[in-house]
């Protein structure tokens, strides 16, 4: 058993997402982005040796993504439209239940916990993993479904879509700046 913080996703878009243990010290970072097609997320040790990746193979409604650890494809992942209840890991036989909206995940086989996750007060996601030879994959798939939540949501950190698109707003002319340049009556 083991327990991890996962770092909250920075404003400013710069892919960096640290895990550490309770005691501060790092143990994981996580590196990419998600969103496009060929766009990669990699998880890397302390040393920056990198051990797993999800890589983006299509885009549209229904993306699907491919998962690699020590370079070698152990399986498969494809969203719904419904990005918020049940997800099935091919080849690995494992399901992801949880909710985008409230940041909870579980991953699971059908006998076996493997990890959870659930936010904390600070906005970070406390993990907690039962099968440790599997962890980076674990942690991968909690920090591509954490990501994957702004692309969902319309969240500013997601590239624009027509999916995620919020409404456009009309500001009324007499707020705006250009008003000074408008001839005097």
């Amino acid at each position: 058993m083991h327990d991890l913080l996962m770092s909250k996703i920075r404003e400013q878009f710069d892919g960096i997402t640290t895990l550490t243990t309770y005691t501060n010290d790092i143990k994981y970072i996580i590196s990419g982005q998600i969103g496009q097609r060929h766009d990669k997320l990699t998880i890397y040790d302390q040393s920056y040796d990198p051990l797993a990746e999800i890589t983006q193979v299509s885009s549209g409604i229904l993306p699907r993504f491919i998962l690699t650890n020590q370079q070698q494809t152990v399986g498969s992942i494809g969203l719904s439209l419904k990005l918020h209840e049940l997800l099935f890991v091919n080849n690995l036989n494992w399901l992801v239940l949880g909710s985008l909206e409230k940041r909870r995940f579980q991953i699971k086989t059908v006998r076996q916990q493997l990890a959870t996750a659930n936010p904390i007060r600070d906005q970070r996601l406390s993990i907690h993993i039962a099968k440790t030879n599997q962890e980076p994959l674990l942690l991968l798939i909690i920090a591509f479904l954490d990501r994957w939540q702004f692309i969902a949501h319309g969240h500013p950190l997601a590239r624009p879509s027509i999916f995620n698109a919020p409404a456009p707003t009309l500001t009324p002319f007499i707020n705006s700046n250009s008003l000074k340049y408008l001839p005097k009556e």
